[in-house]
């Protein structure tokens, strides 16, 4: 397990940007924290470490469910189970790195957890799935 304080909203997007230099292509990562963590700007920090396409802005999958982002890396398929826990994402495994907020069930490769401990810290928690 890696544990690590972030204090702004700037430092996690580049820990999600340095978390992004180690991933292969086909992972299935889970973010865990509640609302307002910091979980769609580590995935946009993701997106960055990635290379992605220009003219693609990361926004909060929460009403459309799933956002896919083309990268250099191959696809960024960032799903947002808040309002659906049920909605079926499985199909996107193999497609490219897929980041499921709100995961409870599932085969993750990687869970990553955010928890504020201030107005702008947050601890967040790098750790192999257990399944």
């Amino acid at each position: 397990m890696k544990e690590l304080t972030v204090k702004s909203p700037e430092e996690m997007e580049a820990l999600g940007e340095a978390f992004a230099m180690s991933l292969k292509g086909k992972e299935v990562i889970c973010l865990k924290g509640p609302l307002g963590s910091g979980k769609t700007t580590f995935v946009r920090g993701i997106a960055r470490g990635m290379g992605i396409t220009e003219g693609h802005q990361v926004r909060s999958p929460t009403f459309t469910i799933v956002n896919e982002y083309p990268t250099k890396k191959g696809k960024l398929i960032h799903v947002d189970l808040y309002r659906v826990p049920d909605f079926d994402w499985s199909e996107f495994v193999g497609e490219g790195v897929v980041v499921v907020e709100w995961g409870e069930k599932g085969d993750f490769d990687i869970v990553v957890e955010i928890e504020p401990v201030g107005q702008n810290t947050r601890k967040v928690r790098i750790l192999p799935a257990t399944s």
